[in-house]
């Protein structure tokens, strides 16, 4: 699927810590991923704008830092960018 289908506007990359499912005492960093704030309550995170990349929805409550954030363009969608 691709993102854009969840997702139509305003993608970001940077750097995404959330805390572990499997242990929630722990954390993950996502370093550049691409993401968007949303649907409500939740943040969509993906590697990469690839046709078979996997989307993956992080609760908010789980979401520790959200940092070094640019917006992304994605080809064959309006962008604010200038990238």
């Amino acid at each position: 699927m691709d993102i854009t289908t969840v997702n139509d506007r305003h993608l970001y990359q940077g750097r995404v810590v959330v805390q572990d499912p499997a242990d929630p005492s722990r954390h993950i960093e996502l370093p550049r991923r691409v993401l968007r704030f949303g649907p409500a309550g939740w943040l969509t995170v993906i590697a990469a704008l690839t046709e078979d990349a996997e989307i993956e929805l992080y609760p908010i409550g789980r979401v520790l830092a959200v940092t070094d954030l640019r917006e992304v363009g994605v080809p064959g969608h309006a962008s604010g960018a200038d990238d």
